[in-house]
Order: structure tokens, then sequence, then C-alpha cells
């Protein structure tokens, strides 16, 4: 086979590129450039965990106080978060997500640590892509 047919027949069959396909130019490249990717999917899952306790923090804590003037009389006024059905639901589904990231997080450094890759199979980035639209929901 000529060499022109051999690059051609190459460029070809190279039409899938991304963190879950093998980067060209030997193993030692692909595998660097892979764990890169790993360990920046790590990092975000991070951030993940951290804004997601950091909003079910604020939530928690938040409580407000005022006063209503109605007819010369002054009503002091108090609210919490847990005198609103709403606002209870919307710090459970938060903390549903912070448990989430975390056990996420966790997974990923511990094949992170073992040298495994984090995602081993396009079906298993599937599954987790899956996963955290469910939990955006």
């Amino acid at each position: 086979m000529p060499e022109a047919a051999k690059v051609a027949a190459a460029a070809d069959s190279a039409t899938m590129s991304g963190p879950l396909v093998p980067v060209m130019g030997g193993p030692d490249g692909a595998a660097e450039a892979g764990r890169r990717w790993e360990v920046a999917g790590a990092v975000v899952r991070a951030a993940t965990v951290v804004s997601s306790l950091l909003a079910l923090a604020l939530m928690v804590s938040a409580e407000q106080r005022g006063e209503l003037s109605l007819l010369g009389f002054e009503l002091p006024l108090y609210s919490k978060w847990s005198f609103s059905d709403s606002l209870e639901y919307l710090v459970g589904i938060s903390a549903a997500v912070a448990a989430h990231s975390l056990l996420q997080l966790l997974l990923a450094i511990r094949k992170l640590v073992k040298k495994a890759p984090v995602i081993p199979s396009r079906r298993h980035a599937w599954v987790i892509f899956a996963g955290d639209q469910v939990r955006i929901l």
C-alpha cells in the first residue's frame, strides 16, 4: 500500500476525538492527556460540592426580621426557612445534590489514586451524564 493511501486511511478512520478517545501520538501522550482531563473533572466535581454546600448553608441559616405598620400599630414580623414548605423542599434537593456530588468526587479521587481510568467506557460516561442531568432537575 502506498504511503499516501496509508495516511488517507488513517485520517478517515480517526473521526472521533475528545476526552474518551485516546490521543494519537503514542501511549505516553495519550495517558498524560487523559489524566489531565480526569483531574480537571475531579476539580469541577470539587467545585460543585463546595458550591452545593455553600448554597445549603445559606438556605438553612436564612431568616428575616421586620416590622409592619398597620393603623398605627407596629407588628413584628419574623420568618425562617423552616416556615415555608417550598423552601424545605429546596433545602432537601440541595442536600441531595451535595451528597451526589460528594459521592462522585470520592469515586473519581479513588480511581485517580489507583491510576485507573475515571470513566472506563462510553457507556459509563453516559450513565454519569444521565445522573448529573437528573440531579440538576
